[in-house]
């Protein structure tokens, strides 16, 4: 009975994550639709909420990462829901008007990590 129920939560958080992938798709297509070019607003605090342990880099330099076992999960599923739907790697990173960071994720290697560099700071 334990097992169906974990069974049941964790397929019930799936599903919960994909609507919310599915949402934020939806709403760009609004706007791309009714010709707003403004992108959606997502306060910096979607991101600068979570708890961030310093790294340092070769290539990357100082640079910042949020772990998932770190956080309150939903709030670190969230900012990666982000910015998975908008294609966030370190060579296309998130980050919108006002933000002091930048955001990336490196979902083939790392599923489990955010990261973020400030960003007036150049990578090595």
């Amino acid at each position: 009975m334990e097992d169906d129920f974990a069974n049941f939560l964790k397929y019930f958080c799936d599903f919960l994550n994909d609507l919310e992938v599915s949402i934020i798709r939806l709403k760009q297509q609004i706007i791309k639709l009714v010709g707003a070019e403004e992108k959606p607003k997502i306060p910096e605090e979607t991101f600068s909420i979570l708890k961030w342990d310093d790294e340092k880099g070769e290539r990357l330099g100082n640079f910042q990462t949020a772990y998932k076992n770190k956080n309150i999960l939903e709030n670190w599923q969230h900012a990666f829901n982000i910015l998975k739907q908008n294609n966030a790697v370190i060579g296309n990173p998130f980050h919108l008007e006002g933000y002091q960071y930048r955001y990336w994720i490196y979902p083939e290697k790392y599923e489990d990590r955010i990261f973020r560099k400030k960003l007036n700071e150049v990578s090595k």
